[in-house]
């Protein structure tokens, strides 16, 4: 924005198509105000053979917007495999990319074309997703290593898989949402269980295949969302707001036995018969001067 910041390269990461720039101040302390990810793709016109026909939303969303969908570009990002003993190619590998596509059917969801137009036509499939990737998110910073292999990609194409099978706007409406949310978790839940979450584009491809999702990782997946579903979903609950200040006595306490059963609870009688005759000397003082 102005001389005093500069763009800086980050180190890009060997598994991530993305290259970081971080916007910084010219300052010693280098503070960072911004960064930004950006993917270098080649935008592709034909779709390679093997997604040639689309994906299968007829049901769901019309032949005629997945006629349209078929139209547009691809793309490819360079994405390097994981692993350690690659191949030359292996490491200069690209990935199909339809961020843009998906983004283009998640926005017209609707099985009729009323949805989400007015009030009363609201529905719950967006909440869905953000529930689904803040409890993927959850678990990832609660057991980094046993789920090191999951992504948000992964319940993104579950919730895909999901719509499309589940495709009534009926079944999605606004009031519904936690019925909806735990079917959608259930539904992850069952990809991981049978070992099969077939990539929403090409099919062939299993996200949970043993190759790429290791079986051991699959097997605490299953139990950790059987946990969170028993439990209420702790990871997506609001932090616990802190507890009330106790109020507490300055000064010596006193035992309620001391205490006659004619004395006051909170005035001794003693300091009674002092406010009295202070009053009626007051009220004296005050009708000797009137007079």
């Amino acid at each position: 924005p102005d001389r005093r910041c500069r763009w800086e390269v980050n180190k890009k990461k060997p598994n991530s198509p993305a290259v970081t720039l971080s916007l910084c101040r010219k300052e010693i302390s280098g503070e960072e105000l911004i960064s930004v990810d950006v993917v270098p793709a080649l935008e592709v016109q034909s779709w390679p053979l093997a997604v040639r026909n689309g994906p299968d939303v007829d049901n769901w969303l019309g032949k005629k917007l997945r006629q349209e969908i078929r139209s547009l570009p691809c793309y490819f990002v360079p994405k390097r495999q994981k692993g350690r003993k690659l191949g030359e190619d292996a490491k200069e590998s690209w990935r199909i990319s339809f961020s843009h596509i998906e983004k283009k059917i998640i926005k017209s969801h609707g099985n009729k074309k009323t949805c989400c137009e007015s009030r009363d036509t609201k529905c719950c499939r967006k909440q869905c997703l953000m529930l689904l990737k803040s409890l993927i998110e959850g678990l990832k910073q609660c057991f980094p290593k046993d789920l090191e292999n999951l992504c948000s990609y992964h319940g993104k194409t579950a919730f895909l898989h999901t719509l499309s099978a589940r495709f009534d706007d009926s079944s999605w409406a606004l009031q519904q949402l936690p019925a909806c949310f735990l079917h959608l978790v259930g539904a992850l839940q069952d990809h991981a269980e049978r070992g099969l979450l077939p990539h929403f584009f090409v099919p062939e491809c299993n996200l949970f295949a043993t190759s790429v999702f290791p079986r051991k990782a699959r097997v605490f997946l299953v139990n950790v969302l059987e946990e969170q579903k028993r439990e209420g979903l702790p990871l997506l609950k609001p932090p616990a707001l802190l507890p009330p200040l106790t109020p507490t006595t300055v000064g010596a306490e006193v035992n309620a036995g001391e205490l006659s059963e004619t004395s006051h609870p909170l005035i001794s009688s003693e300091c009674l018969k002092f406010i009295l005759v202070f009053v009626l000397v007051v009220s004296l003082g005050f009708n000797f001067l009137c007079f």
